[in-house]
């Protein structure tokens, strides 16, 4: 037997279970009513009410140990048990798995609580740590829903992760192989404009000091990258650094870092090769959303989980980027809403820190609420016709060089 007290007379009744479960199903059903009458007759918008329609997300993985290292590295035998080289540490576990409960915050009521392949579709590179953080990122976002729980001992479901084989990534590192890309990097780093650049942070001196400490050569921002990265993820593991890093690092490592992340996209041919591919996806999946193409009519998220380029290239590509060094976890969100005066239109936002809202990104020439097809105009210089024309090298002269290590 069951004790409840009914709303109607606040008196105190002893009923059945079964009439317990009557009783809830009737007051339920006239919810439910009510919520309809009030759905039927209630204009679906406002004069400033908008729809949100669809969310693009992307986000650079956790915290990880070291990547790469150098020949004079005191680490460079170490084994990072028990995770190892270039995986996550659980520190980026923890707040990788933070961020899918941020993101199913901000979009709990869109979403809805019940997960479906048709509603959202979570693509990483092919790298163990962007695997690991779209998991984690996944599980965050979709907790189990009382009906889809499988175990109730453990409150997470399986949500399948797509990727492309590293060597044949066209999307995120974009590591296709494309001779135009490295041509016109090597022409934009030996313009007069960079040059001046570099000198100013003492590029020469710096690669010259680097490479005595290090025993290794430097020669471009990206090298002095690498190193900044694995000092750091040393650094962030309890590790003490080598006397030598003291005044280098991070100070002086900074300024090339951040650097290196503008010369990869400097200019609008760069951006089109390395950013272009992405945006050109998320344009093209926005146009399916309107016209109501789409494969799946129920699709409302893309998760892409990539590296720090990978979110510096597309904000470059969107003419957005301010320089600096993407933290790890940093994320991207583009919003498509509809309003019905105004039509569709693009939100932006930059979540970079946890200690603030994500901050809204206004592309020039647009408002931040920058409507769809101003978006597609705006973008159209860097949105590839055919990537793999694009990377045609006219020079007959000019040799490829060999593949881009891994990230």
């Amino acid at each position: 037997m069951a004790k409840i007290i009914l709303p109607t007379s606040f008196r105190t009744v002893t009923v059945g279970l079964s009439a317990f479960k009557m009783i809830f199903r009737e007051v339920w059903s006239l919810l439910t009513m009510f919520q309809q009458i009030y759905l039927l007759f209630a204009s679906p918008f406002s004069e400033t009410e908008t729809e949100l329609q669809l969310v693009h997300v992307l986000f650079r993985h956790g915290q990880r140990t070291p990547a790469d290292t150098y020949p004079t590295d005191p680490y460079i035998n170490y084994t990072f048990e028990p995770v190892g080289w270039g995986q996550l540490t659980n520190s980026g576990k923890l707040a990788q798995y933070h961020q899918g409960q941020y993101l199913r915050a901000r979009y709990n009521k869109f979403l809805g609580a019940l997960y479906s392949p048709e509603i959202i579709v979570a693509q990483s590179t092919d790298v163990d740590r962007t695997k690991m953080s779209a998991q984690l990122e996944l599980a965050g976002l979709w907790p189990p829903a009382p009906s889809q729980q499988w175990n109730p001992d453990l409150l997470w479901q399986p949500i399948p992760l797509h990727s492309e084989p590293l060597e044949r990534d066209s999307l995120l590192l974009v590591r296709v192989p494309c001779p135009k890309y490295q041509y016109e990097r090597n022409n934009v780093k030996a313009s007069t404009e960079v040059r001046n650049i570099l000198a100013a942070y003492n590029a020469t001196e710096l690669y010259q000091v680097l490479a005595e400490k290090t025993g290794t050569t430097y020669q471009d921002p990206d090298d002095v990258q690498s190193l900044y990265s694995t000092l750091k993820a040393e650094e962030d593991f309890n590790l003490t650094l080598p006397e030598w890093t003291n005044g280098i690092y991070p100070n002086r490592l900074i300024p090339l870092t951040v650097f290196s992340f503008v010369l990869n996209a400097y200019n609008t041919e760069l951006q089109k090769l390395k950013g272009g591919p992405l945006l050109k996806k998320i344009i093209s999946d926005t146009k399916e959303k309107v016209e109501g193409t789409q494969t799946s009519v129920r699709r409302k998220m893309f998760m892409y989980a990539g590296h720090d380029s990978t979110i510096s290239n597309l904000l470059s590509a969107l003419n957005v980027w301010d320089p600096q060094i993407p933290g790890y976890g940093i994320m991207v969100l583009i919003e498509l809403h509809h309003n019905k005066e105004t039509g569709h239109h693009i939100k932006l936002f930059l979540r970079n820190t946890t200690d603030h809202d994500p901050y809204p990104l206004t592309i020039p020439g647009c408002d931040t609420a920058c409507p769809l097809d101003q978006f597609r105009k705006l973008t159209d210089p860097v949105v590839p016709r055919d990537w793999k024309i694009s990377c045609v090298v006219d020079d007959p002269n000019y040799k490829p060089p060999p593949p881009a290590a891994a990230p």
